[in-house]
């Protein structure tokens, strides 16, 4: 019977269980007419009145019923009695959060791809397709060719305090390469450590390749150095100048008792600094591989965010201890980016291409980031939201006062075309975690678009 107490599937936010309920009796022919008022619903079902007001709203959306003023909710004509097949895949149909198409996109990953120097990276590829014709086509050495290497050495002593010699650069494609080589300079039976939460990419590749993961808990200054004493890793991974996903900036009396606390247990630390480019407030951050006097550090970054990540171009900054290793017994091993790619990027940032297209960037990404910061604290839920991590990176958390928790909140901005990630998604085991909080990425929003962004998020959370 579609009115009687439901219980809760841990699959499915209850209102996505309740509306199930009620679109399969419509569809069935089981229920006509009048609805029960939204008091009465949440008595018969034994949930709350917000549960039903959830699921009456996706019920009108989708055309199964309709709204009278002052009279109440009626169910729409022309539903056919259904047949016990159609009704079985109809229990199948996915709820609203997993659409494959959204018009808003506010995941961590993306970028303002309107701005990617289009007419500048054509013409150099031009000009390498008919000047260096020879090289493109003949093999690119391991660790990637010698010009981007040394531009890359460049950039990391001019923006990141950070000295290196080309020879202690690896080039590859993305995360699953970077974390293929952890897995192969690290033998079995050492312990990898990550933060928690984390960039969940991370531990699961290394997962995947057999490896028991530590996780060590954060603390409002960065990893908890107690915890990760008691771990006794061998290698951690790390985020200091912009944790993801909190956004925290580990303070340099944390990094320099991280450094410390490394020499005196013997273990490496993967530096991941991978949206360093970015900060809102102040200066940037230098790198901690800068204070690293006693080789304990592999320096990680890619151009996912300072360029695209279609390009898959990922390096890696090696301890002259573990390079000695790499080349020793890892050498062997192509470079996964294609060359031609890599002497387009060498040219771009040789010619001054990079650092002028990162300060666009910085301007680009901070008048997004104030905008939308603005209209969320001038709207309906302003009084109800709670912002951190806003300082750096191209995300922020946000925190929502009231009745929703997070599944609530994903599934109700999903309903009304808006992609989120919630903060729980980051951790394992999910312990602490923050609650009825998401990460709101504006990497690729645009300023005509936030008046009706502001407008689908205030329906889909608004405060009874």
């Amino acid at each position: 019977m579609p009115w009687t107490p439901i219980e809760a599937d841990s699959d499915w936010p209850l209102y996505v269980s309740v509306y199930k309920r009620i679109r399969h009796a419509i569809r069935g022919g089981l229920v006509e007419g009048k609805l029960p008022s939204k008091n009465q619903a949440a008595k018969l079902l034994s949930v709350s009145k917000v549960t039903i007001e959830q699921a009456y709203r996706q019920l009108v959306s989708e055309g199964y019923i309709h709204s009278r003023p002052r009279s109440g909710f009626y169910v729409n004509p022309g539903f056919m009695q259904r047949t016990p097949q159609n009704a079985a895949r109809d229990e199948a149909d996915f709820p609203p959060q997993f659409k494959s198409e959204y018009c808003f996109d506010l995941s961590t990953y993306a970028v303002a791809t309107e701005c990617f120097p289009f007419a500048v990276w054509s013409r150099l590829s031009r000009q390498l397709l008919s000047e260096e014709s020879d090289k493109l086509l003949n093999s690119t050495p391991g660790k990637g060719i010698l010009a981007l290497r040394q531009q890359i050495c460049g950039y990391l002593q001019n923006y990141r305090g950070v000295r290196a010699h080309p020879e202690q650069i690896l080039l590859g494609a993305g995360t699953e390469w970077a974390a293929s080589i952890f897995n192969l300079l690290f033998t079995r039976g050492q312990r990898f450590a990550i933060e928690n939460p984390s960039y969940s990419k991370v531990w699961r590749i290394l997962s995947a390749h057999g490896r028991d993961i530590l996780r060590v808990p954060m603390c409002q200054d960065g990893i908890d150095l107690a915890a990760l004493q008691k771990a006794k890793p061998d290698l951690v991974h790390i985020s200091p100048a912009h944790h993801f996903p909190l956004g925290l900036v580990m303070p340099i009396q944390q990094r320099l008792a991280l450094l410390k606390l490394a020499e005196q247990m013997d273990f490496y630390m993967i530096e991941d600094d991978y949206d360093c480019e970015f900060r809102f407030e102040g200066r940037p951050i230098p790198a901690l591989k800068s204070l690293d006097g006693d080789e304990r550090v592999i320096y990680l970054n890619t151009f996912t965010k300072s360029l695209a990540p279609s390009l898959r171009i990922s390096y890696m900054l090696l301890p002259r201890t573990l390079l000695e290793k790499y080349e020793r017994e890892l050498s062997f091993y192509a470079c996964t980016v294609p060359g031609f790619q890599q002497y387009v990027l060498a040219r771009f940032m040789g010619e001054g291409h990079f650092s002028t297209h990162l300060k666009r960037m910085r301007r680009v990404y901070k008048d997004k980031h104030d905008a939308l910061l603005e209209a969320l604290r001038q709207s309906s839920l302003g009084k109800h939201l709670e912002i951190s991590g806003e300082k750096a990176g191209l995300h922020f958390l946000l925190r929502l006062k009231g009745e929703l928790n997070e599944a609530e909140m994903l599934s109700r901005a999903a309903a009304q075309g808006i992609k989120l990630s919630g903060l729980s998604e980051f951790y394992s085991p999910k312990i602490n975690v923050p609650q009825a909080t998401v990460l709101m990425g504006f990497a690729k929003l645009k300023p005509e678009e936030l008046p009706e962004l502001i407008s689908r998020l205030q329906n889909a959370w608004s405060m009874p």
